[in-house]
């Protein structure tokens, strides 16, 4: 996938609804528990119908990750290259996957299983998450380097949010579960005040994320 930018779906068609289906079973059965004759049959379609929008179970499970995780490194991307702090950076950074997580139409508890990452089919998927990590692990050392953050294990910080962010996704039991609307906030909260040299300046940079996350809400010419 050039540059992780996955492709659009259109939820309500055919391969939108395989990939609702498939994440949903997924997230219940896991990976090594669903077939494509499971998936067809949540969608009731044929396997061969779903065989025109996807070769193999992979694909599907691929794509799903994909669509998921590239977002994620557009984002972090971009977090990099802003004149703002590292504290506002951070704190956009998992706030903002913690929102799109909870919000996003398909469900992604299952998505992310060692066993299955470590299968020669997602070579891609391991190395984008690899990429996800390093540059978190980069905006944690750049923060610590420049004063804005205590000296900490950058590794572990990135494993702590990771940790927060699947809990709030579990709690909410997949898209259909209720949405905590603060938890976006909450999560970065948690992880922010654990690393700041300076606490005080949580309230600030809570207030930038807040506003932020507002006017990424709001439509295109709205």
């Amino acid at each position: 996938m050039a540059d992780w930018q996955p492709t659009p779906v259109d939820w309500t068609s055919t391969r939108g609804r395989i990939l609702l289906a498939a994440s949903e079973l997924f997230a219940q059965r896991g990976y090594f528990g669903t077939s494509t004759r499971d998936i067809a049959e949540a969608v009731a379609i044929r396997q061969p119908s779903l065989f025109h929008h996807f070769s193999a179970k992979h694909e599907i499970f691929r794509t799903l990750i994909d669509m998921d995780l590239g977002p994620s490194i557009g984002r972090v991307r971009s977090r990099l290259t802003e004149q703002t702090t590292w504290g506002e950076k951070l704190h956009l950074t998992v706030a903002s996957d913690v929102r799109e997580m909870l919000v996003q139409p398909f469900d992604a508890r299952g998505l992310y299983q060692d066993a299955v990452l470590a299968m020669s089919e997602f070579v891609q998927e391991k190395r984008g998450i690899e990429i996800f990590h390093d540059l978190v692990e980069e905006l944690i050392r750049s923060g610590t380097r420049d004063g804005e953050f205590v000296e900490c294990d950058a590794g572990f910080v990135l494993r702590a949010a990771n940790g927060v962010l699947f809990e709030t996704l579990r709690e909410q039991g997949g898209p259909r579960g209720r949405m905590r609307v603060q938890r976006p906030l909450q999560a970065a909260d948690f992880v922010l005040r654990a690393l700041l040299v300076e606490p005080a300046d949580l309230d600030r940079i809570r207030a930038v994320t807040q506003r932020r996350l507002s006017e990424a809400a709001v439509p295109a010419g709205g």
